[in-house]
């Protein structure tokens, strides 16, 4: 117990309310003060499933086994007599997350009298959602509580009917909490506990109380820019604000029916680089042309935004140029290395972002960014700006590469879509479309489509034969086109992936079931759900 005893002490060391410990992650201690790693070197799979053989009881082990999630007290530990601690833990193959949670009395301190009394010991009752809880379990008030509000692996905890008053420190805190557990949001609504979003899913903080209407009118108040009188309305508006030991924050308040609300975005202090996100040497590629127009296209929270900022980094690492970028929000800051990164944040419609887009190019840069080609009028002046010999970067929402050139050329006016698909044809480099999926193991993992801008391809745009782009698409494999169906199949037969997830964000599910076919893997749940 070496190991748990230096660990319950460097929590009430730092005065922490928890300790967070993930595989491949340094230990973290969270505190008011924000987050604080305890040792250098991250936790091995092995040094976790050690961890937790020494700190669960036997059921509770059995119990983490067979839910994947497990709640349990921890023996008192002799460095630190009189404090209480309730272990958290989840466990999906190879991926294990572990919490250490400080139970604090009324005033903050904890219970003096919590080691003399035997009954603290004793796990709590199961508690899991009410479709996966069987019923046999709910009544055994002596097993181990199957209780993980805060998991990388998606497992979520059915709200506890006691509401405990709101924790002091503010919405930092929350901030750091929420930052120190991957989340990538926080939520907070009236009358109800904070939220944070995990690998994409919605997962309540169950160890903070209820939030009043006043309650979050004071938190969003703390980092609201505009001051407001005290009662004031809060009405919907978006800010970016630094938080420290957390970075970025993209702010949203609004007020609904329950009264104020505020959601609040961590945004990476640094974009994630080519080679963290996996890009192919293809994809890659893309950002070594000298002119033309790629596309990052790909459905709502895709990732294009995540994309787009890796673009910006390898270039900027790779190339001795001048990139500018076009964006809503300046979200990812990125620095000057080989050449040079100027960031502008546009408001309003159309009008501005096209007057922005001008401005840009009167500025000589190599390299334009557009954060999106909505409008018709922005993805044409893209296009001319591809063709006059800038190179072009730009998102636009589509579920697939032949979706995304399909709709750049719809949404031009009917008297300039002739002009737009002829410019397309000669300046199309390639289209990535990506989409998130959920690993089996836990996590999100990105699969990518390319279509890549070759002779064939330009030819069917300038035709004005779209239709055929998808078969385009399959057949380019030898230049080094992959369709989306082959990510997906690919990740079902390493076992990263279900193959019912695969069916959920697959843009082309004829072609999906026909290729899984081929390979001999079985299709009998999706033909169900078909």
């Amino acid at each position: 117990m070496h190991l748990v005893e230096s660990l319950v002490a460097a929590v009430v060391r730092e005065d922490g309310e928890s300790l967070v410990l993930h595989v491949g992650e340094r230990p973290v201690v969270v505190s008011v003060r924000g987050p604080r790693e305890v040792t250098q070197a991250p936790m091995t799979l092995e040094g976790m499933v050690g961890l937790l053989s020494e700190i669960l009881p036997a059921d509770a082990e059995h119990a983490l086994a067979e839910y994947g999630a497990v709640e349990s007290e921890l023996q008192p530990a002799k460095s630190a007599p009189g404090e209480r601690f309730t272990v958290v833990a989840a466990r999906g193959g190879d991926d294990v997350w572990i919490e250490l949670r400080r139970k604090r009395g009324p005033l903050g301190k904890s219970d003096p009298n919590a080691a003399g009394d035997p009954t603290l010991s004793a796990p709590r009752s199961l508690r899991k959602p009410s479709s996966e809880a069987p019923s046999a379990l709910e009544a055994a008030s002596t097993e181990p509580a199957v209780v993980l509000p805060l998991s990388r692996t998606g497992v979520r905890a059915e709200p506890s009917p006691r509401v405990a008053p709101p924790r002091t420190g503010g919405l930092e805190r929350l901030l750091r909490t929420a930052s120190a557990r991957g989340a990538e949001a926080l939520y907070l609504f009236s009358n109800a506990r904070p939220s944070i979003r995990v690998d994409g899913e919605i997962i309540t903080l169950d160890s903070e109380g209820a939030l009043g209407s006043q309650d979050v009118e004071a938190l969003v108040l703390e980092v609201l820019p505009d001051r407001l009188e005290a009662g004031a309305l809060i009405t919907e508006r978006e800010w970016i604000c630094d938080i420290k030991d957390v970075g970025r924050v993209r702010c949203l308040a609004f007020s609904d029916h329950r009264g104020p609300g505020g959601i609040f975005r961590m945004i990476p202090a640094r974009a994630i680089s080519a080679e963290q996100l996996g890009l192919s040497r293809e994809i890659q590629g893309l950002c070594a042309e000298p002119e033309g127009l790629v596309l990052v296209t790909g459905p709502r929270a895709s990732g294009k935004s995540t994309l787009l900022a890796a673009f910006v980094d390898l270039i900027a690492r790779t190339r001795s140029d001048h990139v500018i970028t076009v964006e809503s929000r300046v979200k990812v800051v990125h620095d000057n290395r080989m050449g040079i990164v100027s960031q502008r944040e546009v408001r309003g419609g159309a009008h501005e972002w096209l007057a922005t887009i001008r401005g840009a190019l009167r500025e000589n840069p190599d390299v334009l960014v557009v954060e999106d080609l909505r409008a018709p009028e922005v993805a044409a002046e893209a296009i001319e700006a591809a063709a006059s010999g800038y190179l072009v970067i730009a998102g636009i929402p589509a579920h697939s590469a032949p979706e995304a050139v399909t709709r750049l050329i719809e949404q031009a006016m009917p008297e300039r879509r002739g002009s737009v698909q002829a410019a397309l044809a000669e300046t199309l480099r390639g289209v990535v479309a990506q989409v998130l999926l959920r690993k089996s193991s836990g996590g999100r993992i990105a699969a990518r489509e390319l279509l890549l801008g070759t002779p064939s391809v330009a030819s069917l745009i300038a035709e004005g034969q779209l239709a055929q782009l998808p078969l385009a698409l399959d057949s380019g494999r030898k230049h080094g086109m992959v369709p989306l169906t082959d990510a997906l199949v690919a990740f079902i037969q390493s076992g990263v992936i279900d193959v019912r997830e695969a069916w959920r964000k697959s843009s082309n599910r004829a072609s999906l079931l026909k290729q899984l076919k081929r390979e001999g893997i079985d299709t009998s749940v999706i033909e169900r759900l078909a």
